[in-house]
């Protein structure tokens, strides 16, 4: 019997459903998968999963759960099993798709999926999954329900004008019109004290924000998004994730003599994206880092929007560093990084000097 190195459980996780297939990897290199019908995606589905590793699974093997990120539908599964002491992989879904790619297959089912899952937790070396802190959970529903509320209120106005400009405006849809603008105004303002409320009892969550609020332009709400959104960057190990996770990663299409429009490929969280559009445009004003920054990309630029963007793109990433080195933003910083390049070159061309004399 061969010696198996490697197990993984796939799951393919819908709203409603859990497709699953558990594969092994031996000694020879082979890998062997077996299926399990579908479960119920809820309590009694869990209990139906548990009860089916604990017989099929290799005890002397650790085994490793992997899924894909959909939504709000995985985290129960997810809780469950991590709860239960399994080593659990919440997969991104842009890497899950490249991954799908490279297998060159066709068809798409569920079981199919899950077996692809199984297959990628036994090729690859994948960062485990740790379930983000209550608070930042919250915050993230938060900051979601107010981007919704704002994206309401937007049509709202729309609709508001519109009938104002009709010649046969209707005063009482019109009355209902701000009525209802006044309620999401109303809503708007209750989730902004209470993202205010849910960060100022946590001393640690206090402190980190003042340290990305400390950037010229950038708001609570802006910061408090960024927050949301990312978990506290718990899944981001560095500069290059954090903006392929965003959305900001740049994307060239080249082939022979065809030179395509370069552009952000926008498959990422597009929360953060919107929220950092109106900081960006202040910073540009008030920030001394990035307005000349923006003053220099600018003029290479066909649309000065590409220019803005390049800004979100490295104030995310200044978030970031902030956020994780626990530093007040200096205005000074690369004055003084210039500087100190500038006195190390000095000292070597001091040196070269003397060692040729």
């Amino acid at each position: 019997m061969e010696k198996r190195l490697k197990q993984c459980l796939g799951i393919d996780v819908s709203k409603l459903n859990l497709s699953l297939s558990l594969g092994f990897l031996t000694d020879k290199l082979n890998k062997e998968f077996i299926s399990h019908p579908d479960v119920p995606n809820d309590l009694s589905g869990y209990k139906e999963l548990l009860k089916w590793l604990r017989k099929s699974v290799d005890a002397s093997v650790e085994l490793l759960v992997v899924m894909e990120a959909t939504g709000v539908y995985h985290q129960g599964i997810a809780h469950y099993l991590h709860s239960k002491g399994y080593s659990v992989c919440v997969m991104q879904s842009g890497r899950v798709k490249s991954y799908a790619r490279s297998l060159d297959q066709r068809s798409k089912t569920d079981a199919l999926d899950s077996k692809m899952l199984g297959m990628l937790g036994l090729e690859r070396s994948i960062r485990l999954w740790e379930p983000p802190s209550e608070e930042l959970q919250r915050l993230k529903a938060l900051s979601r329900e107010r981007s919704s509320l704002l994206k309401d209120r937007t049509i709202e106005n729309n609709r508001q004008g519109a009938i104002s400009s009709s010649v046969y405006r209707n005063a009482k849809a019109l009355k209902r019109h701000k009525n209802r603008l006044k309620l999401i105004n109303g809503q708007i303002g209750s989730i902004e004290e209470e993202m205010q409320d849910l960060i100022s009892k946590n001393k640690v969550l206090r402190n980190k924000i003042g340290f990305m609020m400390s950037i010229p332009g950038i708001s609570f709400i802006s910061a408090a998004t960024v927050i949301g959104e990312t978990l506290g960057f718990a899944s981001i190990v560095n500069a290059k994730q954090l903006t392929s996770y965003a959305g900001y990663d740049v994307v060239l299409r080249e082939s022979g003599n065809f030179k395509g429009k370069t552009r952000i490929s926008k498959k990422g969280n597009s929360h953060i994206r919107a929220v950092l559009h109106m900081p960006s445009m202040t910073c540009v004003r008030c920030n001394p880092t990035l307005k000349q920054f923006y003053n220099r990309l600018k003029p290479k630029k066909a649309k000065p929007l590409v220019a803005l963007i390049a800004v979100q793109r490295k104030l995310l990433i200044l978030m970031y560093t902030l956020w994780k080195n626990e530093e007040f933003y200096d205005a000074d910083f690369e004055t003084k990084k210039q500087q100190k390049r500038e006195a190390l070159a000095a000292q070597d061309n001091n040196l070269i000097a003397q060692l040729v004399s």
